[in-house]
């Protein structure tokens, strides 16, 4: 039994699948290249690139590129070798860079890409080198060295009748007796004895002075210092509680007097059994009280320890100047007259030792990662995430060490039963997700207190094996991350649902369909959210000058939200040898593209709803796009054609070397509303016939829309899903195409046993620019057996809605 049968594709806005056609959703396509799924306007060909500026003559090698958003204004590309930093703005300028120490930093760097990470914190981009290990400075503290290496102290605490003031100096000892009382009366006759501690300190300084000691006195202080070792001790008859001796330690605080030299550090001992509790403190003196006086004691790091981190082996910085210029150095304090702007320094040690006041994790290992989170610097490291003091980005060492302060900075080992080195750090929902090579963490804080070092948690979440050439990316409400499969690469969208207990993390599959389609080498993704759209770049031999683009769209439903959209596309450069760097603004894709004769060169690409950037009724799809016009950039402006009367032929020339197929077309509107074609060449000069000198063109590379249909096929709803009936035959008649907004495509029929047939469609012939309407596509076979294509390779712009077949559906069952 045979029955006529019409079957409808409600959308072609699916995206390509590699699934078996048996199984291929109908709106899904085999190929689909240089065309936008859009929701809006259904599969459409893309907009061209406009070129904005030729920012080098040369290849950049072996290069790291990052975007530097630092405002609405100011946005830069940075590219960065082993051995240079380049700047540009999105208008193609170069902006100088300022290195006084050079790029050593940078000179181990191996592979850019794999060696080389950067994150942008307002006016500073940090660039870090994950083959360079960090370190302390050799410099030990304090920062100012004290008078002399042999010194101590002796302090009258109090001055007592009846009590023996003992102190011994070397071999030297001092006694000092007082009265037993403030009046004595003896045989009638009344003595008062007046007695005080600076009095005592006077007595004792006068007894133990000896050669080669010098006795400075304060007050009831005694400052004593030599330039050979001393040995000091002091005793009284209450148990030492007038007088103390004071070299390197006490046992309390309460045992520091408020008189002192200024810069003399002793360690506060307390428990002598607990390593912990003990702390170091310098003595500063008040304002006006010179260098020995009265003042305070402050925390301080233990004499003797290593208390500066190095800055040359720490990420570097490159700074945006108030000049506009940028510096590229070490974070080590250079103020703004050495330098045009003044560089912050790594915080120090300030307290304790390394026992009380470790080294940050970070020390020894290559930094992975900087960030901010929650007002502070966070660097990841080997299997470690570090968080800075609050409010105080380069303070990796604790205020004090005599207590924990919410305020401290924040370290914590991640923790599992896998090797887990840190990699990435994405904010998301107030928290931040981890990313290891193989496991996804949660860090957090477990209390509504706020982040504290008490506070902080790491947990594991998922565990997905990821792929670190390519940073992930946050996209909507997810992250998207990549993973190696041999020689392609598998996406997963990583996403949380609900809190507290029930919370609930996974990281769907984006790729399932299509599973060897974006190569593996992929080394850049970028989003465009107000577009539901994000890219991919790869630089795997051969598909280099693709940008990977993958298409989705969420809509309510009962059950709450589902994706009604997840396509997947590439976009080619025919002419370009790879794509360096791509950057989304405002719906504007920004590419770093270089070309076969060594050149770089800035372009853009609208991927917004409107696919060019003039105003004009239709707009013209070209590549590196350039016109006379002052749309295009002046250093690239063409200059109207040069007229030929011998030959009655008008010469343009292209700003550029080309490396595809060029073509000059008159602009649109006016006499031609859908614009002229007036020549065509591969190499950078096209000659048209007739005079059109005074006319205003565009000239540009010529690229190809692509769209396979998957097979025609009568399908049957199974299980929530479509799958092909097998014991029907499906002899397709023809098809009808509902296009939109349309000026040329031709329709390309190949069966597999027959010669192919071309079908074209010129909206644009008869000057009435675009069109909208249905497209008949004779077929007349069967429909496993038959491939349908719509191609463009013209300016005109096309898109397509929907697309229903018609043919007999023959079988022997019902």
């Amino acid at each position: 039994m045979a029955d006529l049968r019409s079957y409808l594709i409600p959308n072609l806005v699916q995206g390509v699948s590699q699934q078996p056609d048996g199984q291929k959703d109908p709106s899904q396509a085999e190929i689909q290249i240089n065309a936008v799924s859009s929701i809006t306007d259904g599969v459409r060909k893309r907009a061209g690139t406009r070129a904005l500026a030729r920012v080098s003559t040369t290849p950049f090698g072996d290069a790291f590129t990052h975007s530097i958003l630092r405002d609405d204004t100011e946005k830069y590309i940075a590219v960065i070798t082993n051995s240079t930093i380049k700047v540009f703005d999105l208008e193609g300028a170069e902006i100088p860079v300022n290195a006084p120490g050079g790029y050593g930093y940078l000179a181990s760097v191996v592979e850019a890409k794999a060696d080389i990470r950067a994150a942008t914190i307002a006016d500073f981009t940090f660039i870090s080198n994950t083959r360079t290990s960090t370190a302390m400075l050799s410099t030990l503290a304090p920062a100012v060295p004290r008078p002399t290496t042999h010194e101590a102290l002796v302090w009258i605490r109090a001055a007592n009748y009846g009590q023996t003031y003992r102190v011994r100096v070397n071999a030297l000892t001092a006694t000092v007796q007082t009265a037993v009382a403030p009046v004595i009366i003896t045989g009638g006759v009344t003595t008062e004895y007046r007695i005080s501690s600076a009095d005592i300190a006077q007595s004792v300084a006068t007894a133990v002075a000896a050669a080669g000691i010098t006795i400075t006195r304060q007050g009831s202080v005694l400052h004593i210092t030599s330039n050979s070792p001393i040995t000091v001790d002091a005793t009284d008859a209450r148990a030492n509680a007038d007088v103390v001796a004071i070299t390197n330690n006490v046992q309390t605080f309460s045992d520091l007097p408020t008189i002192a030299p200024q810069g003399y550090q002793v360690e506060v001992v307390g428990d002598p059994n607990n390593q912990f509790d003990g702390y170091y403190v310098e003595f500063v003196p008040a304002v006006g009280q010179g260098t020995f006086g009265e003042g305070t004691w402050q925390e301080c790091a233990a004499p003797g320890v290593q208390f500066r981190i190095n800055p040359a082996t720490m990420p570097h910085a490159l700074i945006r100047r108030p000049d506009g210029q940028f510096h590229f150095g070490p974070l080590n304090g250079a103020t703004a007259a050495a330098v045009g702007v003044d560089v912050p320094l790594w915080g120090e040690r300030v307290a304790g030792d390394l026992d009380t006041a470790p080294d940050p994790g970070f020390i020894g290992v290559p930094i992975n990662d900087l960030f901010i989170h929650k007002n502070r610097l966070g660097i990841l490291a080997d299997e470690r995430v570090i968080l800075s003091r609050s409010a105080d980005l380069f303070a990796f060492f604790p205020e004090t060490v005599t207590a924990v302060l919410d305020t401290d900075p924040i370290e914590i080992t991640a923790s599992s039963n896998r090797v887990s080195v840190l990699r990435y750090a994405i904010s998301y929902q107030d928290e931040l997700i981890l990313f290891s090579d193989q496991l996804q963490f949660r860090f957090s804080s477990g209390s509504d207190v706020g982040l504290t070092p008490q506070s902080a948690q790491l947990s594991v979440l998922t565990q997905y094996e990821m792929d670190r050439r390519a940073k992930p990316l946050q996209v909507g409400p997810a992250i998207v991350f990549g993973q190696k499969n041999g020689e392609w690469m598998q996406f997963r969208e990583f996403s949380i649902r609900g809190a507290g207990t029930a919370l609930i993390a996974d990281a769907q599959s984006l790729t399932e369909y299509v599973s060897t389609y974006v190569p593996g080498g992929v080394f850049r993704l970028a989003s465009n959210d107000t577009g539901n759209t994000w890219f991919a770049i790869s630089d795997k031999t051969g598909f280099a000058d693709r940008v990977y683009v993958y298409k989705y769209f969420f809509r309510n439903s009962g059950s709450g939200t589902e994706k009604a959209q997840s396509s997947w596309s590439y976009w080619q450069l025919n002419g370009a040898t790879k794509v360096l760097q791509i950057l989304v603004q405002e719906e504007v894709l920004f590419l770093l593209v270089e070309y076969p004769d060594g050149s770089v060169w800035l372009e853009s690409m609208n991927v917004g709803d409107k696919q060019e950037d003039e105003a004009s009724p239709t707009p013209v799809l070209l590549d590196r796009r350039v016109g006379t016009t002052t749309a295009t950039p002046a250093p690239l402006r063409m200059a109207r054609g040069v007229f030929n009367p011998l030959l009655q032929q008008t010469t343009w020339t292209l700003p550029y070397t080309v490396a595809a197929l060029s073509e000059v077309w008159t602009t649109w509107g006016g006499a031609w509303p859908g614009g002229v074609k007036l020549g065509s060449s591969n190499t950078n000069t096209v000659v048209g016939l007739g005079d059109w000198s005074g006319v205003d063109v565009w000239a540009g590379e010529r690229f190809e829309f692509r769209y396979r249909f998957s097979r025609f096929k009568y399908m049957r709803d199974v299980g929530g899903g479509r799958v092909a009936a097998n014991v029907l035959r499906t002899q397709v008649r023809r098809a009808k195409l509902r296009y939109h907004g349309t000026g040329w495509f031709r329709a390309v029929v190949a069966p597999t046993y027959r010669p192919e047939a071309v079908y074209r469609f010129d909206g644009v012939a008869d000057g009435q620019g675009l069109k909208d309407g249905v497209f008949t596509i004779p077929i007349m076979g069967k429909g496993e057996e038959t491939v349908v294509e719509i191609l463009n390779d013209t300016p005109h712009p096309c898109q397509f809605l929907t697309l229903e077949w018609e043919g007999l559906i023959t079988g022997k069952s019902r």
